[in-house]
């Protein structure tokens, strides 16, 4: 069996996931908080570490997770003020 992957899809997923993170910190952000936890993406070819780098230059680092915030299946991002 030959397996196919489309990587036009993943990087498409890939920010569908970044953007989707970004608009959780903005309404986070307006209702006060100053943190928050997306769920790790699986089985979907996304590097983890690549999406919280993305996700930090995308906001300027005003949202940024960090390699220590990724435990229990989550990335705890922060909203910086």
């Amino acid at each position: 069996m030959r397996v196919e992957i489309n990587k036009n899809q993943q990087a498409l997923n890939f920010k569908k996931h970044v953007w989707t993170i970004i608009e959780i910190a903005q309404q986070k952000a307006k209702g006060g908080y100053t943190a928050f936890n997306y769920p790790i993406p699986r089985n979907q070819g996304i590097n983890t570490y690549s999406l919280i780098e993305e996700v930090e230059k995308q906001t300027e680092d005003s949202v940024y997770g960090g390699y220590k915030c990724i435990k229990d299946g989550s990335i705890r991002f922060s909203i910086r003020d």
